[in-house]
């Protein structure tokens, strides 16, 4: 286990529930998405230059579980209370594409689970990453495969034109950021043993003004011409490699850094689950409770509130059902 990864994954979770929760406007933290994929191409590096047997089954055992619960609560929430859903087309072919992580829009309306667009993007590298794998027999080669059959395929996309919405959705997507997690795990494997003072203390500093650029830029859009890819994805790729230089600087017995791998255990329930959460307190609880109010204090509280009750949901979702189906697999996938 890399202690650095698992709190970068709290952090982005965390990120990614502070922007759905719409605290005074503030669209900000959205960025956890482009430092989830830096990580995901980061993880997937490091685990196919270790082992590469059964490589796709026990992506899609780690992936889909959850997220076919995910999307069939939506379904059915959808089909009991169709007026909070109304963004979402329930039919066949939206099932069936869904359920597969094929790229798809019908009037508008995306994946059952409107959070399955990351999935989407995600199941492509794999899928790529695999084909590597199949065809190339040295392991060594397999990360510059996938990364370099990655690039061709945006780059033809990028000087062609077409009407295929699959090929639109993969342009315009954040498959660059997996190319990045690639770059970044190589670099950190050749260096890490390597860090000079200078190294380490500049990672940092460029660590904290990336998270600041981020928040900055989410808040004012000023460098959003730029695409996100480069606008969110370099420093999301800066302040994930800050992460990696603490490394052997995170002392696990800390009750605070504990509760961190904890979360970053379940951070993928979080990212799944937690619409469900916050929507079930801003839209039920709170209006039935303690109503809107102008005063800051109550509303911070709430916003509290919500993280706290989406950490704990997903703490219990995850040792609960998640864990369990990990652990069942596994038994029989080795």
């Amino acid at each position: 286990m890399i202690k650095s990864i698992q709190l970068l994954r709290t952090v982005a979770a965390l990120g990614v529930v502070f922007s759905h929760y719409n605290f005074y406007d503030l669209d900000t933290g959205g960025f956890g998405v482009d430092i989830f994929f830096i990580i995901s191409g980061f993880i997937i590096a490091y685990m196919v230059n270790k082992n590469t047997h059964n490589f796709m089954l026990k992506r899609i055992v780690r992936i889909a579980p959850l997220y076919y619960i995910a999307t069939a609560l939506t379904l059915s929430l959808a089909l009991i209370k169709p007026e909070w859903f109304k963004n979402v087309v329930v039919n066949g072919e939206a099932v069936f594409k869904s359920i597969l992580f094929i790229p798809y829009r019908i009037d508008n309306s995306g994946p059952i689970l409107s959070l399955g667009w990351t999935l989407n993007n995600e199941m492509f590298f794999y899928l790529v990453m695999f084909v590597c794998i199949i065809f190339i027999k040295n392991k060594k080669y397999f990360v510059a495969a996938c990364g370099s059959i990655i690039s061709l395929f945006l780059l033809s996309l990028y000087f062609t034109n077409n009407d295929f919405y699959i090929l639109n959705f993969y342009k315009k997507g954040l498959l660059p950021e997996f190319i990045y997690g690639l770059a970044l795990y190589y670099f950190w494997k050749f260096y890490k043993s390597k860090y000079t003072k200078t190294f380490y203390y500049g990672a940092l500093v460029l660590g904290v003004f990336s998270l600041v650029f981020m928040i900055f830029n989410d808040l004012t859009q000023e460098f959003s011409f730029l695409g996100r890819n480069i606008s969110r994805g370099i420093p999301a790729l800066l302040f994930v490699n800050a992460f990696l230089v603490l490394e052997n600087e995170i002392n696990e017995e800390n009750v605070f850094i504990k509760l961190g791998i904890k979360l970053g255990d379940a951070s993928y329930v979080m990212y799944l689950f937690h619409p469900f959460m916050v929507f079930f307190l801003t839209r039920l609880v709170y209006p039935a409770t303690i109503g809107n109010t102008d005063f800051f204090i109550i509303e911070f509280c709430k916003l509290v509130l919500a993280l706290v009750v989406v950490c704990i949901g997903s703490i219990l979702i995850y040792e609960i059902i998640d864990k369990p189906i990990l652990n069942w697999f596994k038994k029989r996938i080795k």
